[in-house]
């Protein structure tokens, strides 16, 4: 009788670890999984036969990611884990079609965070979030500390984070979903419901505990590792996996925010525009507001959204003036924790999702021409019976951020904002079972995207910046932070990984081999 292979009965619907055990062999019969299990970490190896795997690759964001099923996962419980496991794959030999992905929260639309065939680092149990005393971190801007640092690690969840800091009446300048992973947005940028205030998300990062690619964990701060320390804002996974994230803290009003979710019809887009830019453009240091507007539609549908947050709790804000001369068809805004704020539009996904990410100066002209495009890009789509539902986000992009820490982030704000701008994403969505028209509505939506871009280039103070956590695989994030930033990623990454582990072993994410 032909005994079938290893790798052909694992193709066959039987696990790994099941074939290798009925077969009496040490080995899966893949280079990845069998490294690990070398290494002697079985306990944290899960298997497709695992209720551990299922609940892994089922728990993606985007559905596309929840269909790729790598041979093999592995969910380290501490950082020596990691960089055991970092150890034994970068050992191994990568010939054949094979890669590895690392997973924090899962909450990418694309496939950064996940792999199909190879094996997944999935960081799960990397959810805990602590506060201790700040003794010894210096923090470098133009505001300070408090007493506490918020040490979280990059599989915790936004709304979990906030939840537990709120019991101490203290925030972190974090995401602004619930549902969303504190890994991705911090090593992309991260805009929260402060960035007005203090800045981008990991400028407020004061210190990470990194593992990089020969396994070795160190600790990059403004003192140590400087230049590790600065690649991390912003350089996605091109330097290491982070393990913990140290954020400073800021005191928060205890009766909580007073905001909440807007809707109004597409007829009054005029005056919830003129807001808008109003507030974009003139944001400032000190202004505890914050604001995005969306245009939507759902089937060809257009409507109007707002998110309009006082994070002091004020209930009469002028800056949101405007929306009380409007009827609104919905207005949900109330007293509550800035974590039932970010609660209310925590999208646990399960769509196929398609964005591209542009920055747009601040003005009307840009706005009511995003208006056009928008339109015309839905009723094309609408013409076309493809059943996908369009948003046009609009977000306050402060010229500020740059002066929190000036040149401290890959980003240079200071250089590559002319001034206050609009962070802007152009986003489908697609019930998971329609992901066939994926294809087209990518190319109509980056069509619509490249009209808009080229005429806000054509106008004064446009910025080339693009925001990592909204920019399709298409755009180039580490271009657009400007020649200098993506040489000084490249030194950075070619220092701390010579072998290229994370440029070439896994491949996610916007990687600076393929800019320079």
């Amino acid at each position: 009788m032909l005994i079938k292979s290893v790798p052909a009965l694992v193709s066959l619907g039987l696990s790994a670890r099941v074939v290798a055990q009925q077969y009496n062999t040490t080995s899966t019969g893949f280079k990845g999984c069998d490294a690990v299990l070398d290494a002697g970490l079985e306990d944290i190896l899960v298997f497709p036969e695992d209720v551990a795997y299922v609940d892994s690759v089922s728990t993606y964001y985007s559905s596309e990611n929840r269909r790729l099923r790598p041979v093999c996962i592995v969910q380290p419980r501490s950082t020596d884990h990691v960089s055991e496991v970092v150890k034994a794959l970068s050992q191994a030999s990568g010939a054949g079609n094979w890669d590895i992905a690392v997973r924090s929260g899962g909450h990418s639309d694309f496939d950064n965070n996940a792999v199909h065939r190879g094996v997944t680092i999935d960081l799960t149990f990397f959810n805990s979030t602590n506060l201790v005393k700040n003794d010894s971190v210096e923090w470098t801007g133009n505001s300070t500390l408090t007493k506490s640092i918020a040490q979280i690690r990059p599989g915790a969840r936004w709304g979990d984070v906030m939840t537990y800091l709120e019991k101490h009446n203290l925030g972190v300048t974090g995401g602004r979903s619930g549902h969303v992973g504190v890994g991705g947005l911090l090593v992309s940028g991260g805009a929260s419901y402060h960035t007005q205030l203090w800045g981008l998300s990991c400028d407020n990062v004061v210190n990470y505990e990194v593992v990089l690619a020969d396994g070795s964990i160190v600790e990059a701060n403004a003192r140590h590792n400087k230049d590790l320390f600065k690649a991390l804002k912003g350089g996605g996974s091109n330097l290491g996996i982070v393990t913990r994230f140290d954020m400073r803290t800021f005191t928060t009003p205890p009766s909580g925010a007073y905001g909440g979710l807007l809707f109004t019809s597409w007829d009054h887009l005029d005056v919830v525009t003129k807001q808008f830019v109003e507030y974009a453009s003139s944001i400032g240091s000190g202004n505890p507001d914050h604001q995005f507007v969306v245009y939507r539609a759902d089937l060809g549908n257009l409507s109007l959204m707002a998110m309009a947050v006082s994070t002091d709790g004020n209930e009469d804000s002028p800056t949101f003036q405007a929306f009380s001369t409007i009827p609104l068809t919905r207005d949900l805004r109330k007293k509550q924790p800035l974590s039932s704020v970010a609660a209310s539009i925590a999208d646990t996904g399960g769509s196929h999702y398609i964005s591209f990410t542009l920055s747009l100066q601040a003005t009307t002209e840009n706005m009511d021409k995003a208006a056009d495009v928008f339109v015309a890009l839905t009723q094309d789509l609408r013409d076309r019976d493809i059943p996908v539902s369009v948003n046009f986000v609009f977000q306050p992009l402060p010229k500020n951020s740059a002066s929190v820490t000036p040149g401290n982030n890959l980003m240079d704000l200071n250089n590559n904002l002319p001034a206050d701008s609009i962070l802007f994403e152009a986003r489908g969505t697609l019930a998971a079972g329609d992901a066939s028209y994926e294809g087209l509505v990518r190319a109509r939506i980056a069509q619509a995207i490249e009209e808009l871009r080229a005429y806000s280039a054509s106008k004064d103070g446009h910025s080339d910046y693009l925001y990592m956590n909204y920019a399709n695989p298409e755009q180039d994030v580490i271009g657009s932070y400007g020649l200098k930033n993506a040489k000084f990623l490249k030194k950075t990454a070619q220092k701390y990984d010579p072998t290229g582990f994370f440029q070439y072993r896994i491949p996610g994410g916007w990687k600076v081999n393929r800019v320079i």
